[in-house]
């Protein structure tokens, strides 16, 4: 029914983007405003591996977009990684096609054929950023299990949603009294403090800098504490540059600022999708702490959120305690390890699970939190 074909050249489908994103399911991190500047920033040194699934009429039904390093040709990623931190990676298929089983199992086939080519080979496939509550990447577990793959699913951390409640009057019933009576001040703090305005970008010249200014504060919170912080990397930064133009373009892009006289105290980088604003990135000023410049924009962001009826607001990977504490919800975000089906790549995974095991060992005997290992196939 179908016919799956591993593409060389990612150029094939970013020049096309309609047919890409139109199997994001929404998410921006698998859209080509996200995987794009991704590639040009990092696809130097990368060889794109993308299996693509084709019905009788050679409609695109489903997309893996996948590349392999020159340095490890035998290990596949998704494209989008690395610390660029490329949440709710998958497939790309749209859940509710009715022939979604068949199209994962063609892709599924495809992958154990031809594990051992040159030009598609891979030994392992290591898909970092999965959520454990996608029901494709479910279906895509199953179905390597189902043809004798091994596939190990870990977790080190959650991504945290928070849900938006019918109403801001109920949002900010969920909290004590002593809580919304903060709440309505770090809403009432633009107004309220002299010098002091909230900006969203709405040019290309504020895009360019809202996302310096941001860069540089978040650089010198984490340089404060002997850290060389996310952006150290220049390739990250022009990545980030580069994105937050694309979806400025598209209409997907929440960039406020915190000023103080003029000055930029602080900064948030949000992604819209239709239903949700995920925070990618902040930054805030030390030495305006004592105005807390990190939670005015924080509540002011939840309550654009409910005026623009969105569902929530999603803060991503990352367990810091804030998080839990203004009501997120957390679901694991997963690292799968996937073997082809080939003697040697099975004893070199082998060895890996005896290591893994070891570590596990060690952090029961020293008391530290075990890395969580998830059945993906079961959850189907």
């Amino acid at each position: 029914m179908y016919r799956v074909e591993c593409l060389r050249c990612v150029s094939t489908l970013f020049d096309h983007p309609s047919s890409w994103n139109l199997l994001s399911g929404g998410v921006p991190f698998r859209q080509t405003s996200w995987l794009k500047p991704w590639w040009a920033q990092f696809g130097d040194s990368l060889e794109p591996s993308v299996v693509v699934v084709r019905d009788s009429q050679e409609q695109i039904r489903g997309i893996l977009p996948l590349c392999r390093s020159l340095a490890s040709p035998r290990t596949l990623r998704f494209i989008g990684d690395n610390n660029a931190c490329t949440d709710f990676a998958s497939i790309l298929l749209n859940p509710n096609d009715a022939d979604a089983d068949s199209i994962i199992d063609a892709m599924v086939q495809f992958l154990c054929e031809h594990a051992a080519t040159d030009a598609c080979g891979w030994d392992f496939l290591e898909l970092d950023g999965v959520s454990a509550a996608d029901p494709v990447m479910r279906c895509f577990s199953a179905s390597l299990a189902r043809a004798g793959v091994i596939v190990h699913a870990q977790s080190r951390m959650s991504t945290w949603l928070l849900q938006a409640a019918e109403s801001w009057e109920q949002q900010l019933s969920n909290h004590s009294k002593r809580t919304r009576k903060k709440t309505k001040g770090f809403l009432e703090a633009v107004d309220k403090t002299p010098g002091m305005e909230r900006v969203v970008a709405n040019s290309t010249e504020q895009v360019d800098e809202f996302i310096g200014a941001m860069i540089e504060l978040h650089q010198r919170r984490w340089n404060a504490v002997g850290e060389p912080g996310t952006y150290a990397d220049k390739r990250l930064r022009d990545f980030v540059i580069q994105m937050a133009h694309e979806m400025f373009r598209n209409d997907r892009l929440y960039l406020p600022v915190l000023r103080l006289d003029g000055r930029i105290i602080g900064s948030e980088l949000g992604i819209l999708s239709d239903d949700l604003l995920y925070i990618y990135s902040s930054g805030f000023d030390l030495d305006a702490s004592k105005l807390e410049p990190g939670r005015i924009l924080a509540v002011n962001t939840l309550k654009y959120v409910h005026d623009q009826g969105l569902r929530g607001v999603e803060y991503m990977r990352g367990d810091e305690p804030y998080k839990a504490r203004i009501g997120a919800q957390p679901t694991p975000l997963l690292q799968l390890r996937v073997v082809a089906p080939r003697w040697w790549a099975r004893v070199c995974h082998s060895a890996w699970s005896a290591q893994f095991e070891l570590k596990q060992w060690a952090r029961r005997r020293t008391g530290r939190e075990l890395v969580k290992v998830v059945d993906m196939a079961l959850t189907s």
